[in-house]
């Protein structure tokens, strides 16, 4: 094996070679504080024990309303759910919402924005989706239409026969307070309010509404939203719970109950039919392309039925928009710190190693 002569070897100045020694457990560190140093953006405290991600969290700069965001008249809440998968990782959450704004402006829907007031991850995160929901009550966009009178806030996920996680009933639980304290709603069990229908599938434009101050979005639309499981929850003990929460009691962190009732009493004008508990089904379906994982998330338009073993028989909640994760992840960043940290500590060893055997050398000449 051919041996390589000592002075064959680079020898940097002394001074380089200290240097560089010093910088070793410094450059060691690097990687990990760059990756420390750059969470995932802090939410908004807007309310005591609650804190919201603006649009610009998910949105950026590339995702504006496609359209004139209007203000709404709050009379009541309304729960929703996406209808898309349960088992997402927290990083893919502003991916998914993205997903949600490209269908839901896009051909199919034609909204201006994502449909929803406000969405719930299931990590407890909570989302401004409409663009002004923050800033005060803007009209969203529903499944069989809008009858109006209310704040859209939905759960990212499938609750047809899945609970919602603690973290996302607690987060649900404080964002309706919130928005009742905002719109000053009467939250107390057994109140409910009345309001002129402005049309959906449900309710046709005219119709005097009366509904509980929160409700879930079947009792609006015909459609499963959302889900038979949140459903029950809303139609039992949520507007308790709400309730107890804004006069300062403790509230469970489980849903309380699984068992539906029908929704909202409804007096239609003399001249249209009563409402009745046996719907047609003219939700709508239709499939927007799938980047990754096929996921859906709740939206609206009717253009034929489908059908889900997961649903009701009468009534079924779409197919809808596709939730790709955002390319621009924090691991990507993460990953390529790391090797640069790599490359900085191996540049600076074989520096020391040169030096020390300079040294060497010059002491044995």
């Amino acid at each position: 094996m051919p041996v390589v002569c000592e002075r064959c070897l680079p020898t940097p100045p002394r001074r380089d070679v200290l240097r560089a020694a010093l910088a070793l457990p410094l450059l060691a560190r690097l990687p990990f504080e760059q990756q420390a140093a750059t969470p995932r953006r802090a939410a908004m405290a807007v309310a005591p024990g609650l804190e919201i991600h603006p649009r610009a969290d998910w949105a950026g700069t590339d995702r504006p309303p496609k359209g004139t965001i209007v203000a709404e008249e709050v009379r009541f809440l309304l729960v929703h759910h996406t209808a898309g998968s349960n088992t997402y990782d927290a990083g893919s959450v502003p991916g998914q919402i993205r997903g949600m704004y490209d269908f839901h402006t896009g051909t199919d829907k034609g909204w201006p924005d994502v449909a929803y007031n406000f969405l719930i991850d299931r990590f407890g995160g909570v989302w401004e989706a409409r663009a002004g929901s923050l800033d005060g009550p803007v009209s969203g966009d529903a499944t069989g239409g809008n009858q109006g009178f209310s704040q859209l806030v939905s759960l990212m996920g499938d609750f047809s026969a899945q609970d919602p996680t603690p973290e996302a009933l607690a987060s649900l639980r404080s964002t309706l307070a919130w928005l009742a304290d905002r719109s000053g709603l009467d939250t107390s069990p057994g109140t409910e309010v009345t309001f002129e229908s402005k049309g959906s599938n449900r309710h046709s434009e005219g119709a005097q509404v009366k509904t509980p101050t929160i409700n879930g979005h079947r009792s609006m639309s015909q459609t499963s939203c959302p889900g038979e499981v949140l459903f029950g929850y809303v139609q039992g003990g949520l507007t308790a719970d709400v309730h107890a929460l804004r006069s300062g009691e403790p509230t469970p962190a489980t849903v309380a109950s699984t068992t539906t009732t029908e929704p909202t009493t409804t007096t239609e004008p003399a001249t249209t039919a009563p409402t009745t508990t046996t719907t047609t089904t003219t939700e709508a379906t239709t499939s927007a392309p799938t980047v990754g994982p096929t996921t859906s998330a709740e939206s609206s338009s009717s253009s034929g039925p489908v059908s889900s073993g997961a649903e009701s028989p009468s009534t079924v909640e779409q197919v809808a928009s596709p939730l790709p994760t955002d390319p621009s992840t924090a691991n990507g960043a993460e990953s390529l710190s790391l090797w640069e940290g790599v490359g900085l500590v191996g540049a600076a060893g074989v520096a020391a190693v040169g030096g020390l055997l300079s040294l060497r050398t010059r002491r044995n000449s």
